[in-house]
């Protein structure tokens, strides 16, 4: 028998007896001494929650004298002042100002000659007038005034339900004249009642008909958490036919098995440390260099460092098995390399796959210093390659790109294929001039590919982490940017739905087309010019387009008439925003561009239409749309006016700057005309 053997066995002994003789003290003593405090707190709380009902019960019998004894009730009864005494007396809110449920005033029979029951429902009224008044039933206070002239009061039970009644003796003030009859009183014991009660005793008091004797005994159950009692309480004729429960929480029990726990913990503590001195030689010469090996493979499997080595002196089988151990690493180490390179590369462009890029995102979420930026991209058209030319040309035009992607990137950009004609780039520390020109230089170097027979390209989508709360949702953002980036692009799959809207447009309207082309390269100049961002750029590409699709919705009369349009007509021409609008919104590839839409006509001073929105309340979208589709108006010929020169336009332009158009978009759109950039 070794001997760390001999000690582990030593310490598993020790061990057991004192939690076997701690566990006994502590059942014997302390719990049995816990179970007999709280055994008496529940009959100290029974016996609270008894003189609390015993209250409540005295109170409504005092109620029930005041009003049986009672000049006005008892002329009431002999039917002399009925309507006057009801009136004044017996309203719903009589019940409420006396905290009761019901009322009843009977004669010398049980027979009822008014009743008060406020909100009670119309099943529980008449399930207690078949039990308060019916002479078989065994409960009757009211029949029990025959014989005598006393007040009875208790707790009344009725299918479940509680109530505390009274019934007295209704007579004179001075109640020297012979009883004409009867008032019974009673108050439900409701939800608030009993959370009152919970409140004074600090624990869970409930009530219940008693069905059977069983039920009415004395009795204790409990768990880990709570203790119960339940006993039975005396009703209102003398029986114990109602059973209560009051349930507490062991806090005791629980503080005590806290110090149970506590005192083993401590115990194991002490044990270890008398364990310690037992094998300090041992731990010296042996156990020490033994840990050390373990700790160092510890290390290795927490950090997975495969270059690790551990130096172990000596010349026994500890120092084997830690030349042992450096040379499994190092065999580890080279069998590690060899399955990342495979792991993390992408087999057909050798850039980094996605399993590299979402390794790379777990350790950026831990790392709140380091900026990026995410550059997400999809190969148009690939397809259409497939399609026509094979996969193995799919997979040339796919190399192609990401070669693209390689040479105009730094090296310390990550380029990755995130799956199919998908790409991302993982840039650090970059401002966004850096990123946009990186998208340039990558449309660019597209543009000179002809190896395909049409211009290849990529759409891209930036997004910068301070755009998103993690790596994943700063990704999805430039995912979402690099798809309205593909509207725009003609062999994008997605650019169906513009098409086929631009066609309904310029069928409806045979100058749509030059209008809306001209619109596009003249925004596209002006929004470069305000710095305005490649994803806001690609929006105002978009709205360019479409601004004007809601005159689909306009009667052709309407929008090809030559000459001036009416009152009731322009009205009609000016829903085409709202039109458009709508449009945009229930189309998935155009909701981002709405608002703009609906805005277009929108004016600086706030006068537009449809919403009268003033200043930069107008989406600066809207703002360039309108002064650049307010020049192309001017100076080109249309049905219903000649075009006019440009002269008269810049006029017209610096007029209404401040009224209709956006004084800083005209004061850059001027220095456009001055330098020649839009012709």
């Amino acid at each position: 028998m070794t001997v760390k053997f001999k000690t582990l066995l030593i310490s598993v002994i020790s061990f057991l007896l004192i939690t076997i003789s701690t566990y006994t003290v502590f059942n014997v003593i302390v719990f049995n001494y816990i179970n007999k405090i709280e055994i008496q707190s529940l009959n100290n709380n029974f016996e609270v929650v008894k003189s609390l009902l015993n209250r409540e019960e005295i109170a409504m019998n005092k109620t029930a004298i005041d009003w049986a004894n009672w000049d006005d009730t008892y002329n009431f009864v002999l039917g002399n002042n009925k309507e006057v005494f009801i009136e004044s007396n017996l309203q719903d809110t009589t019940l409420k100002q006396l905290n009761l449920n019901f009322m009843f005033f009977t004669d010398t029979e049980g027979n009822i000659l008014y009743s008060l029951t406020g909100n009670l429902e119309s099943k529980t009224k008449d399930l207690l007038i078949e039990n308060l008044f019916n002479i078989n039933k065994k409960l009757n206070p009211i029949m029990s005034f025959k014989n005598n002239g006393e007040v009875h009061y208790g707790v009344f039970s009725l299918n479940e339900k509680f109530f505390i009644v009274s019934a007295a003796p209704i007579t004179t003030s001075d109640e020297k004249a012979k009883s004409n009859g009867r008032l019974v009183i009673g108050r439900a014991i409701d939800e608030s009642l009993i959370n009152y009660i919970n409140s004074i005793i600090g624990a869970q008091f409930e009530l219940k008909e008693i069905t059977n004797s069983n039920e009415s005994n004395y009795t204790i159950k409990k768990d880990n958490s709570h203790i119960t009692l339940y006993n039975s309480i005396q009703d209102v004729h003398g029986d114990m036919s109602i059973g209560s429960s009051i349930s507490m929480k062991r806090d005791a029990y629980k503080l005590g098995k806290f110090y149970l726990e506590l005192m083993i913990l401590i115990f194991s503590i002490a044990l270890f440390l008398i364990f310690f001195t037992h094998v300090i030689i041992f731990n010296k010469y042996i156990l020490k260099r033994l840990r050390k090996l373990n700790e160092f493979i510890d290390d290795v499997a927490i950090t997975k460092e495969l270059t690790a080595r551990i130096e172990m002196d000596g010349k026994d089988e500890i120092k084997n098995i830690a030349n042992a151990t450096n040379k499994m690493l190092f065999e580890l180490e080279d069998a590690y390399k060899s399955i990342s390179n495979l792991s993390y590369s992408d087999k057909l462009t050798g850039l980094k796959n996605r399993a590299y890029i979402e390794d790379q995102f777990e350790k950026l979420n831990k790392q709140e210093n380091i900026d990026y930026s995410i550059i997400m991209g999809d190969v148009n058209g690939l397809k259409l390659v497939n399609d026509t030319f094979g996969h193995k040309e799919g997979d040339r035009l796919i190399c192609i790109i990401a070669n693209i992607l390689n040479d105009v990137s730094s090296k310390e950009d990550i380029i990755a294929r995130w799956g199919g004609d998908e790409f991302i780039v993982l840039i650090i520390d970059e401002d966004y001039s850096y990123l946009s020109n990186l998208v340039q230089e990558v449309k660019s170097e597209c543009i000179k590919v002809t190896d395909f027979g049409f211009k290849i390209s990529i759409a891209l989508g930036i997004a910068e982490k301070n755009e998103g709360s993690d790596c994943e949702a700063v990704m999805s953002l430039a995912e979402e940017r690099m798809y309205r980036s593909k509207l725009t692009e003609v062999k994008s799959s997605r650019n169906g739905t513009i098409v086929s809207l631009e066609r309904t447009l310029y069928e409806k309207h045979s100058e749509t087309e030059e209008h809306t082309q001209r619109i596009k390269q003249l925004s596209a100049k002006l929004g470069k010019k305000i710095n305005l961002s490649q994803d806001k750029l690609n929006e105002l590409e978009l709205l360019s387009l479409l601004h004007d699709i809601g005159k689909i919705g306009i009667p052709e009369h309407i929008l090809m008439k030559p000459g001036k349009l009416t009152d009731e007509e322009w009205e009609i021409m000016k829903r085409h925003a709202e039109i458009g609008y709508r449009i945009a919104k229930v189309t998935p590839e155009l909701a981002h561009v709405a608002n703009e839409i609906l805005c277009h006509h929108e004016r600086f001073d706030g006068t537009g239409y449809p919403q009268g929105l003033k200043g930069e309340e107008i989406p600066i979208l809207s703002r360039i749309i309108n002064v650049v589709d307010s020049f192309d108006v001017m100076t080109n010929k249309r049905i219903y006016k000649e075009a006019y020169n440009v002269d008269y336009a810049v006029k017209e332009l610096e007029r209404c700057s401040g009224t209709q158009f956006d004084p800083v978009i005209v004061n850059h759109f001027m220095e456009l005309l001055k330098n020649d950039d839009i012709t």
